[in-house]
This record gives structure tokens, C-alpha cells and sequence, in this order.
């Protein structure tokens, strides 16, 4: 009777399917949320480290099933559950963050050995609004759906055994006791429960404080707490020590006709500020309530870019990806002190370095305003603590060494691209220290970072010469554009001179396969290391010192800002187009990694977008139906999948976007304007990539790009599109 209690319990959570399988053609209104499948991308980091859980548009709270083995994200969907977290990033690779305060519905006595109180599970229901999942070690049904900062659960517990829960507030992903310090009160007259962790070992090396307020609707009949291997039947108070496990507990009276419902709020402020959180957000206990909520919002996020003329699982494959670019970085505005609560406060950037490339081109053509929102919170971070660094995770700075000061490329693109209501005088600064004071000593003296020089974070190896330098380069464009903005041209000039000491480690004597003049790590005095262009990031370690994530041959092709001397550098058009075949025909560019995110769309900047198109489609089929190929690193990868899928790239340093074959016949950008930009390819079929012919609102284009404002602007650009390669755009 329980399970088929559940089942109709669930009927009504998820809409009675799975999303994969729903969606029909004839709603009234578009319910794209239902094609939201969020299994895609829960492998480990070759397949996405997604987030199966539910949340909200760039939603703080984040709650999801745990397991002791699995992905970043703390899942594994063949593993039994031991719980849900509230807080969790997506796609991040290294040393795990969050999986915070686990909330574990168990039956019988309190069980904090999380190994000891795994359970297998039944009928798991993973949707954009929901999650529900069936306990069956202790028959317990489970459901979750979030608002912006708090969640809400509801727990189905049988009949005839102790009903119990237990809050472990100082774990984080796999079980591993992450606490420097916590504490944690019960107030059973009120059926509330609090507490705190000075969470550690999280990517981010700093230590942050981080609270949550969780509020039964019943009194608890037992309760208590749990610090280190200390059992407290009856206590209502403790703290513990770090390195030490703090858990507290209830019981109460369940039934299977009477679920336990349960609101958790989490605050990177203060306990009061969860408690504010959690009566703003959910005030009542309306389950269904609030998961409409979720279901308001994702319909109107996943308007923003639609696709027709294409099968239910192609859909579902996109609108999962348009999903999973836009979770985070997290909006945490209302989670501040009310003086500051006027300035966006944007969080979790796992990393700049790897978001810049497509995650926030797609934000400044589908949602503008929260680019703009992004960029106030860089500048109020820089103004706060004197820096706003690549990495910026629970609201601490984090200047990590994967490349250089991306945030100059953010606010650089933001710029170029045009996203309205920036004051550049106020954000001018940000670059302006970046490019003074952050840059590596050697770097602002002799132009370029060498082989062993001190990086800005612990693990020295994460920067190196050879993608540094390139990238400092860079930065300094994207500076320098930012400085002539704000009306300070002599720096505009410096930098702009500044973004050419790519040349500095351009070694034009390297040769590789027939090819000579590479990207290479040179040494404080001024040698070149004698590398094998080849050598380097294999995608699971390094080989040589000199490349983040890459080779020789990978950072040659990433100087964006400068692409007519990097043609030139490699002996003109006709040499470029041949080494660039060559380099990827011989795989030896990671295309599906963020260097070489842009790499193979170059043929279009040397009148070749018919191998754009190619490589695009070659690209395009590395993302399987239910995995991305590698780690999704928040909303990199998804956002790629999206622009490739409609048939655009970002052009970077550019207001443009590169043209290629779009991958259904119809697809529609609507931004905030609401004025829809309709790319229609009638005669698509699978496998017809390229493209014959083109126009823009009726006229002619010739060439394989479009303005931002074309398509901001809306209207209908008409492609023809052939099976064989084409001279067009050329």
C-alpha cells in the first residue's frame, strides 16, 4: 500500500513521467521544464559532474541526493543514497566543495556513520522541479523541491518503526569531515533546528562560515546530539571542534498518510539571515506551491532559446544543456546584510577561466541583466577586498593559477558585447590593479611569466609560461579596451602595447611535424625549454611544466585578441589552414577543452567556414545523449552545446559571432528585448553541415559572421544549406 501511495504521490510531483519521456507538441503553453532530464551529465568528469537534484534559475540552495562514491557533485546514480545536501556546484573538477548539512530520513535509532546508514533506492524521478526517490532500506519515500534559498522535502516514512532524522552539519562530498569548528541548536517546542560549520577543504582553500535554519511541521517526540563519537539523547546544544563530527537528531510521530514535511534555509550570512530566508521564501508548507514556482521559472529561462523541427530526445538534449548553463554562477543578493542587499552578489564561479569562453557570451545574448548584475558583483568584490580573482566560491576570493586574470576577460566581453548599464569609470579599476598589480612580477618587467616563477596560489605548477604569458596578453587587451572606455587612453595605449607579449614565448625556431613557430615555456634568462610541442596535459596529468590543460600545439591557436599576427606568425593564410587541418586531423587539439574552445572555428577568420562547419559537426557529435564530453565546469560545456546546436560561436575580443550549420531547422533566441532572432535552415536534414547560401532580413550575407546587434536586435536570418562543402563565406 506505501509504494502505491508513493506512486500517486509522485503522479502528481513530476507530472507522472520521466522528463525524458514527456513534452507533447500540443500544450497550450510551452512546458519546457518537462524536457529538463538533469541524469545527463552525472558521470564523473569525463561525462559533466552535474547536479541531479532540482534548484532554481541561478538558485543558491541546490539540494540533492548524496552517495559515498561518484562525481564532484557527490552522486553516483548505480550507488545507495545517504542522504541530501543542500549545496552543491556543478561540473567542477579537483578537490570537492559543498555536499553540506546532509539531511538523512532513517527509521529506528539516529545511525551518523554515513556508510552504516546507506540505503539502496527505488523509483528515482530526477525532473527540473523535483526529486523523489523511494529509501528502500528503511521503505522511507522521499521529495524535495527548492525555492531560491530554501528547500522543501517531504518524507513518506511506514508505519510501525521510530521516525528519524538526522542532520550531519560538518560533512561535505563523499562523507569527508570538512569542519574547522561547528555548532548546532534544537529547539524541539518549535520542531527547529540550527546550525553552523566553518566549512574547510573545499576548492577554495578559505575557510567560510555557513548557516542553515530547518523547521518540521510537528513537534519532535525525541531528539538530540551527536559530537565526535559522543551520543547526547536529550541535549538541545553543542559546538564541536574541528575535525570533529556534529550531528543533531529528532524523532517524531509519521505515518504513511501523514508525510513529514520539512523547509531548510541555508545563509552564507548568518543563522538569522537563514531564517529570514526560509519565512520569505517558503512561508507555508505548500509543496505543489513551490514546485509550480520552479516550474514558472524554468518555462520562462528556457524560452529565451528554442528549437523545432527536431525529435523529442533532441530537445530534451538541449533544453537540458540551456538548463545547466544557466544554474550557476549563483545569485546570493537577498543572502547579505540589509545595507548591502542593493548590490548584486553573484557566487561559485568554478572558474572564470573556464566560463569566459562561452557561459557568458550566451548570458549577454539570452539574459543581459545578469551579466550586468555579474559585473557589479565583480566590482563590489574588488572594492570589498581589494581584488576580485578568478575563482570567487562562497563569497571568498580565490586567485588561483589556471591561466591569468580572467575577470578582465569578463568585463572585457561585457563591454564589446555591449550589455547595457555598466558604469566603466567604476569598473575601470577592477582591470586597471589586474593589469598593475596582479600581473606576475616578471611578467610587468620583462613581458612574459617564466619556466619556475611563483604563481598566485599555493600549487606553484597550476601557472606556467607557456599558457600564462599568452593569457596575461589577452587580459591586457581586454583591459585595454576597458581602460579607453572609461576615458584613461594613456593606459589604453600601455596595454594594448601589453597585449603583444605573446611574442615573447612565440619560439619561431620549434618545429613539429613539418610546422615550425610555436607557443613555448622560456626561462628566467631567456632560453626556451626544449619541449616537444607535443607534450604536455594528456587530459589525466602533465607531462612537462609549461602548459595548463595543454601542449605547445593547443596554446599556439589562443591568441584571439591577435589572430591576423597569429596567422602571420605561423606563415600566412595558406600555412595556417593547412597546420590547423593538420592539428586537428591528428587530434592534437582538445577541442572539447576550454583553450581549444574556439581553435577549430578559426578557418572562418581565414575564409574557410566550410571546415568551420566541418569541425563544428565533428564537435557536435562528442556530446552524447546523455553525457558531455568531459567535465561541464559550470555551464562551460552546456553553453558550447547550446551555441553549436543553433549554429553560432562567440567570436571573442568581438561583437561578432561565427556562422556555421545550425543543427535542426529552426531555432529562436528571444532576449530580454522579447524581440525574437528566428535562424531557419528549410532544407536541413542530419548530416547536411554546411552552408550554401545566407540571408539576413531578406538581404544577402556573404560573410560567416553576425553582429551582436543583429541579433539582439531580432529578426530572421534563412540559410540554405548544402551536403557538400561550399565556396560561401569565403
Amino acid at each position: 500500500m506505501q509504494r502505491k501511495l508513493a506512486r500517486v504521490a509522485d503522479l502528481v510531483l513530476i507530472g507522472g513521467a520521466t522528463a525524458a519521456t514527456v513534452a507533447p507538441a500540443t500544450m497550450a503553453a510551452p512546458q519546457l521544464y518537462r524536457y529538463v532530464d538533469p541524469r545527463i551529465g552525472t558521470g564523473n568528469d569525463d561525462q559533466g559532474d552535474t547536479v541531479p537534484g532540482p534548484t532554481r534559475p541561478a538558485g543558491s540552495i541546490h539540494p540533492s541526493p548524496e552517495t559515498l562514491v561518484g562525481s564532484n557533485a557527490g552522486y553516483d546514480q548505480d550507488a545507495p543514497i545517504s542522504g541530501f545536501a543542500q549545496l552543491h556546484t556543478q561540473g567542477s573538477g579537483g578537490r570537492t566543495t559543498y555536499g553540506t548539512f546532509l539531511v538523512s530520513p532513517q527509521t529506528g535509532d539516529p545511525v551518523f556513520d554515513e556508510a552504516a546508514h546507506l540505503s539502496p533506492k527505488a523509483d528515482e524521478r530526477l525532473a527540473a522541479d523535483a526529486y523523489a526517490v523511494t529509501l528502500t532500506r528503511y521503505g522511507i519515500r522521499a521529495a524535495v523541491t527548492p525555492a531560491p534559498f530554501a528547500a522543501l522535502y517531504r518524507f513518506t516514512y511506514p508505519a510501525g518503526k521510530p521516525a528519524t532524522m538526522v542532520f550531519d552539519v560538518t560533512r561535505k562530498i563523499r562523507g569527508e569531515l570538512a569542519s574547522a569548528g561547528a555548532d548546532v541548536a534544537l529547539d524541539p517546542a518549535l520542531g527547529r533546528i540550527s546550525g553552523r560549520v566553518r566549512a574547510k577543504s573545499y576548492w577554495n582553500p578559505a575557510e567560510t562560515d555557513i548557516w542553515f535554519v530547518a523547521q518540521l511541521d510537528r513537534r519532535p517526540t525525541r531528539w538530540g546530539i551527536h559530537v565526535g563519537q559522543q551520543d547526547r539523547p536529550g541535549a538541545t546544544t553543542a559546538s564541536a571542534p574541528a575535525d570533529t563530527q556534529l550531528a543533531g537528531w529528532w524523532q517524531f510521530d509519521a505515518a504513511p498518510d501523514r508525510p513529514v514535511q520539512m523547509k531548510i534555509a541555508v545563509s552564507f550570512t548568518s543563522s538569522e539571515r537563514a531564517a529570514e530566508l526560509l519565512a520569505e521564501d517558503i512561508p507555508g508548507w505548500d509543496f505543489d506551491g513551490v514546485r509550480r514556482g520552479v516550474q514558472d521559472a524554468w518555462n520562462r529561462e528556457l524560452a529565451r532559446a528554442t528549437i523545432d523541427g527536431v525529435s523529442e530526445a533532441d530537445k530534451r538534449r538541449f533544453y537540458t544543456a540551456l538548463f545547466h548553463s544557466a544554474v550557476q554562477p549563483r545569485d546570493r543578493t537577498r543572502d547579505q546584510a540589509a545595507a548591502d542587499r542593493a548590490t548584486p552578489h553573484w557566487d561559485d564561479y568554478y572558474t572564470l577561466w573556464d566560463t569566459y569562453h562561452t557561459g557568458f557570451p550566451l548570458m549577454s545574448l539570452l539574459r543581459p541583466d545578469v551579466y550586468r548584475g555579474n559585473v557589479a558583483s565583480i566590482v563590489r568584490t574588488f572594492e570589498r577586498f581589494g581584488a576580485a580573482h578568478t575563482a570567487f566560491i562562497a563569497g571568498r576570493n580565490y586567485h588561483v593559477g589556471q591561466g591569468g586574470d580572467e575577470v578582465d576577460n569578463v568585463l572585457g566581453e561585457a563591454l564589446i558585447r555591449g550589455v547595457p548599464g555598466i558604469d566603466w569609470a567604476r569598473v575601470a579599476p577592477v582591470s586597471l590593479h589586474n593589469a598593475y598589480e596582479e600581473r606576475r612580477p616578471r611578467y610587468l618587467i620583462d613581458g612574459w611569466f617564466a619556466v619556475g616563477d611563483r604563481s598566485p596560489e599555493p600549487d606553484n605548477q597550476r601557472a606556467r609560461s607557456g599558457s600564462s604569458t599568452p593569457a596575461f596578453a589577452l587580459n591586457d587587451f581586454y583591459a585595454g579596451r576597458i581602460a579607453a572606455a572609461a576615458g584613461r587612453p594613456d593606459d589604453a595605449a600601455a596595454l594594448q602595447a601589453r597585449s603583444g607579449n605573446w611574442r615573447k614565448v612565440w619560439n619561431a625556431a620549434a618545429t613539429s611535424d613539418g610546422y615550425s613557430g610555436f607557443i613555448m615555456p622560456r626561462f628566467a634568462d631567456g632560453r626556451f625549454q626544449p619541449l616537444d610541442p607535443k607534450i604536455g596535459w594528456d587530459g589525466k596529468k602533465y607531462e612537462n611544466v609549461g602548459f595548463y590543460e595543454g601542449t605547445a600545439w593547443v596554446y599556439s591557436y589562443t591568441m584571439l585578441h591577435d589572430i591576423p599576427g597569429m596567422v602571420a606568425a605561423m606563415g600566412g593564410r595558406d600555412r595556417f589552414i593547412a597546420r590547423l587541418r593538420h592539428a586537428l586531423d591528428a587530434n592534437l587539439i582538445d577541442i572539447t577543452n576550454e583553450p581549444s574552445f574556439a581553435t577549430p572555428w578559426l578557418f572562418s577568420d581565414v575564409g574557410r567556414p566550410d571546415l568551420a562547419s566541418y569541425w563544428a559537426n565533428r564537435i557536435f557529435q562528442r556530446f552524447t545523449p546523455d553525457a558531455y564530453p568531459g567535465d561541464e565546469d559550470n555551464g562551460a560545456m552546456s553553453s558550447h552545446y547550446v551555441f553549436n546546436r543553433l549554429g553560432l560561436f562567440p567570436k571573442l575580443t568581438t561583437d561578432l559571432y561565427y556562422l556555421h550549420a545550425p543543427h535542426q531547422p529552426r531555432g529562436v533566441i528571444t532576449g530580454e528585448s522579447g524581440r525574437p532572432f528566428t535562424i531557419l535552415a528549410p532544407n536541413w536534414r542530419p548530416g547536411r553541415i554546411y552552408i550554401a547560401s545566407a540571408t539576413l532580413n531578406g538581404r544577402p550575407l556573404t560573410t560567416p559572421f553576425l553582429h551582436q546587434a543583429d541579433i539582439t536586435a531580432g529578426g530572421t536570418l534563412r540559410l540554405v544549406l548544402s551536403d557538400t562543402p561550399t565556396s560561401w563565406g569565403r
